[in-house]
């Protein structure tokens, strides 16, 4: 079925699941990018918890197989390679689809939503099925746990993070202890990462959050990412000396998902690095400038968003501020943002100790 009204933020096609029993095998379908497909991992296990005994696979596109590989609740990672024209992207479609068909999944849910993904589900033969809504005005990870809703997944939740591997995760401590980290220090994740100046909090303000912090306890900092912040966490690192675990550009994806299990918290612009420390379970204090937070802020009681949307210019989505200061960003002290990150740690631990089982 699917809405005439396409200001409606249900508009997408679902045929959901009937059975009397739940479903045997479900493919779940997210292609990129690394923070949508971070989001989709919680909602992996809340499709385990509601439909116990369920095969739940996923296909996706590198490097994102790569997280989706470490999440406990899927069996299988099968990996799309997207085609460099059109044409061969129909013709991959088609393929990947009679591949599905072959696997007589009982379920798909559609988290991509696009051209390619609709042919493998067409093709497939499915006989039930659910789309991500990619107008809604809802959030992402809303619009993500409603295509499960869709599907007939009875109370599809973010309450329990992604659960990873624990042979990964063995690994990432590893690795850290190498890095010097004694495993009881407090572990900050710091992620100036936003693509935009107009998403970027000063790099001066993350070493004055640091100075702050370490004068209240002992603090490793620990940088992740990709080579585009590889100078930034350099110069970060080089004024906050020892204390700076500087891993950016030294991980794959995956690796830096199972690290983020283990700190305590992430500063972070919005990116997908944001997005997969929410996954993993560790509290976020996300610092949003032009960013739109009724999109993109990741969702619960795991995270604090100090964002725009009090401001008239705020959410503007715009790459350059209008005024020149990106003063949505510049007005959070790094004494504020130190007081969000201990109240939300404080709140996740008390959270964790009264939880049942």
């Amino acid at each position: 079925m699917r809405s005439k009204n396409p200001s409606r933020p249900d508009r997408f096609s679902h045929r959901a699941w009937r059975g009397a029993a739940p479903p045997r095998s479900v493919l779940l379908i997210r292609l990129h990018a690394l923070g949508d497909v971070a989001i989709v991992l919680p909602l992996a296990g809340s499709i385990a918890r509601e439909w116990p005994g369920a095969r739940i696979d996923m296909l996706t596109a590198p490097p994102a197989d790569s997280i989706a590989r470490l999440a406990r609740a899927i069996s299988n990672v099968y990996v799309y390679e997207v085609a460099p024209s059109r044409l061969a992207r129909i013709v991959d479609a088609f393929t990947y689809g009679l591949a599905v068909r072959r696997m007589r999944y009982d379920a798909i849910i559609d988290i991509q939503s696009n051209y390619i993904t609709r042919i493998i589900r067409w093709s497939s033969g499915v006989r039930s099925w659910s789309e991500f809504d990619r107008f809604s005005p809802l959030s992402a990870a809303e619009r993500a746990r409603r295509s499960l809703a869709a599907c007939g997944v009875p109370r599809p939740a973010f309450d329990i993070p992604a659960k990873i591997r624990e042979e990964s995760l063995k690994e990432a401590r590893m690795r850290l202890r190498a890095a010097g980290w004694d495993g009881s220090t407090r572990l900050a994740v710091f992620n100036p990462a936003g693509l935009w100046v107009t998403r970027n909090w000063p790099l001066e303000n993350y070493v004055e959050l640091y100075r702050l912090w370490s004068k209240r306890e002992p603090l490793r900092v620990l940088m992740l990412g990709t080579d585009r912040i590889r100078e930034s966490s350099r110069a970060i690192a080089q004024a906050c000396g020892n204390d700076i675990i500087n891993l950016a550009a030294q991980t794959s994806a995956g690796e830096a998902f199972a690290l983020l299990r283990l700190a305590d918290v992430i500063i972070t612009e919005d990116s997908g690095l944001m997005h997969m420390a929410w996954s993993a379970g560790t509290p976020v204090v996300a610092l949003f400038g032009s960013t739109n937070s009724a999109w993109s802020s990741p969702p619960g009681d795991r995270a604090v968003c100090l964002d725009s949307s009090d401001l008239p210019c705020g959410c503007c989505m715009e790459p350059r501020c209008a005024f020149g200061d990106v003063r949505c960003l510049a007005r959070r002290a790094p004494g504020e943002v130190l007081g969000a990150a201990l109240g939300l740690i404080e709140r996740v631990h008390a959270h964790t100790q009264t939880a049942p089982g």
